[in-house]
């Protein structure tokens, strides 16, 4: 019987795709997002992928300082854990504003995006009943005028930044052109093995989060790249599809990213989750099912080629 791959179960902690008014739950300062990161971790998440809130109303955020204060008591709050930032960062930021954090903590991993996508959220606004803050129906209306652009000049310039700092990409495709694109980055040894990829299925703008096209995604990927050269995982945005899709991951060998930066809720019948590790309670139980043991921070870092924690810059 050959041998189970261990499972590396990553968090989003909170995102920028929910606004508060949504839950209550949604973790937004620097303490409230260190301790759902902690509570994770011991829980049994090998990495978190983290984005940053303004305290005094859950606005998303680019601020330099709220990362360097995030980041200093997630590290001395979670030991070993990986620790992963956005380069999206939040809508309106510019494309240097985004890479910033990168280059001023130079983290293990961050996420990076090979293509545009022309996702949107204006389709939470008539499921809001009431407003907790005044920028909250704005914000995600601006989505529906917009996109998520990642022209080829600025996708290798992350790229090659990330290189420089050694902080690992984390291929995120919201269709197949991503996965297309870094099959062009990976010839041209802009980015190196094992290549780190995340299928993100189920936001509006982007693939359907069906199992058929998890299998595609994941077909292609093993034909362009070969065995052994990359590790993939799966971001079912929403629910069920958080679940459902990471039971066919684990199922397949792959890996999951679960979290409220995806998904809120935790049950049928709109029951919100109140923390992110009952979703990673939740995965650890589909887990032991089909035999995948959770790997550690450390066994994650191995599968994955990172630098470890201790050659970041915060």
């Amino acid at each position: 019987m050959p041998e189970i791959p261990k499972l590396i179960l990553q968090v989003a902690i909170t995102g920028t795709d929910t606004v508060p008014s949504q839950s209550p739950y949604i973790p937004i300062t620097p303490d409230e997002i260190a301790e759902e990161c902690y509570k994770c971790w011991k829980a049994g998440a090998a990495a978190v992928h983290l984005h940053i809130r303004e305290s005094k109303d859950g606005r998303p955020s680019g601020s330099l300082d709220i990362w360097a204060e995030l980041l200093k008591k997630v590290k001395k709050k979670c030991g070993d854990l990986v620790i992963g930032v956005t380069s999206g960062g939040a809508y309106g930021l510019t494309p240097e504003q985004r890479l910033s954090v990168v280059t001023e903590f130079k983290p293990e991993i961050a996420s990076f995006t090979p293509e545009s996508v022309s996702n949107t959220l204006h389709h939470i606004v008539p499921r809001v009943k009431e407003w907790k803050y005044d920028w909250e129906k704005d914000y995600l209306m601006s989505t529906y005028t917009g996109a998520f652009v990642n022209t080829f000049g600025e996708i290798i310039h992350f790229a090659k930044t990330m290189r420089e700092s050694g902080t690992k990409p984390e291929c995120e495709f919201f269709s197949t052109s991503g996965l297309y694109n870094t099959r062009w980055l990976y010839r041209e040894r802009i980015l190196e093995e094992p290549v780190m990829m995340q299928f993100v299925l189920g936001v509006l703008g982007g693939t359907g989060a069906y199992p058929s096209e998890l299998l595609h995604l994941q077909t292609e990927a093993l034909r362009i790249f070969g065995e052994g050269n990359f590790q993939w995982s799966v971001i079912g945005v929403g629910y069920p599809r958080q679940y459902t899709l990471g039971a066919l991951a684990i199922a397949m060998f792959g890996h999951v990213r679960v979290g409220m930066e995806d998904n809120i809720y935790i049950r049928p019948g709109g029951v919100l989750a109140k923390s992110n590790v009952e979703m990673v309670e939740d995965i650890k139980t589909i887990a032991e099912i089909f035999g995948r043991e959770l790997a550690t921070p450390d066994e994650a870092r191995e599968m994955l080629g990172l630098k470890g924690g201790d050659k970041v810059n915060f």
